[in-house]
């Protein structure tokens, strides 16, 4: 199955969705993790929860007491600014979703209005966890790149297949990522997937028991075990999003502002 996986380097900030077509994959432990791996190498990030039917962002992060937040932005009733909360111990800026017994609904229209809005702010990367499943075309507009999350099972596969044909034929480049791997007879073998999925695979992140008691302790795994295997996956797929978008570093001299760059000399070296 073909898979577009070019990396688009875009005006700051560079927006990623991180996506699955299955449930329970570990989506948002990567979102939450890869946020702060990128935060911690000296990049300006905005982690969003946009999932409207099991928001969890703030409990990966402590922050479970938030409320308002995505749906604010969303309804218009807050600016941006008012609906980003700090992270304490890493500084990263999040957007959380309330969590309720209700998911809330959204049309294109605020979809597109709150998409714009994160594509206007200032931060180098934008980070979002979404529900799985599809979502409107109006997204797929605004986004930079999409991560697919999976687990080493035939029914995730198959839906990340899927979700990635879904994005190629909307000219999104997606990529995948296999969570939560530890080479059980049961599993489908790395190999097997590597010539069965046609577009890059970014990471390969194993099964590691340093997550759910990450989660137990509202402490990020990259915080809490940055050494171990799980924690190495991430950073190796921070670096390769970096290196592979070209997304700069505010203040770089090789960026050009949205502002700047029609101007006349605008990234040229002096």
């Amino acid at each position: 199955m073909k898979s577009d996986s070019n990396f688009i380097v875009s005006d700051r900030p560079y927006i990623l969705r991180i996506s699955a077509q299955k449930g329970g994959v570990g989506k948002t432990t990567i979102a939450v993790n890869l946020s702060v791996a990128l935060k911690l190498k000296g990049y300006s990030v905005l982690l969003v929860d946009a999932d409207a039917s099991n928001p969890s962002v703030g409990l990966h992060l402590g922050l479970e007491n938030s409320t308002g937040g995505f749906i604010d932005l969303l309804k218009g009733k807050a600016n941006l600014e008012y609906t980003v909360i700090t992270h304490g111990p890493t500084g990263l800026a999040v957007i959380c979703s309330p969590i309720s017994m209700q998911a809330f609904g959204m049309n294109e229209h605020e979809v597109e209005v709150a998409y714009n809005t994160l594509k206007k702010s200032d931060y180098d990367i934008v980070i979002v966890d979404t529900q799985p499943g599809y979502f409107p075309d109006v997204i797929t507009r605004k986004i930079d790149h999409t991560l697919i999350v999976t687990n080493p099972d035939m029914p995730s596969y198959m839906s990340a297949l899927r979700l990635s044909e879904y994005f190629s034929s909307r000219k999104v480049p997606n990529m995948l990522l296999v969570n939560r791997v530890s080479n059980k007879k049961y599993e489908i073998n790395i190999k097997e997937i590597r010539e069965t999925y046609e577009g890059e695979i970014a990471a390969i992140v194993p099964e590691d028991e340093i997550v759910p008691v990450s989660i137990a302790s509202k402490i990020p795994a990259f915080l809490l075990s940055p050494k171990n295997r799980f924690s190495k996956a991430i950073l190796d797929l921070a670096e390769k999003l970096i290196e592979e978008s070209g997304i700069p570093k505010a203040g770089d001299s090789a960026y050009i502002t949205k502002t700047d760059k029609h101007k006349p000399g605008a990234g040229r070296k002096k």
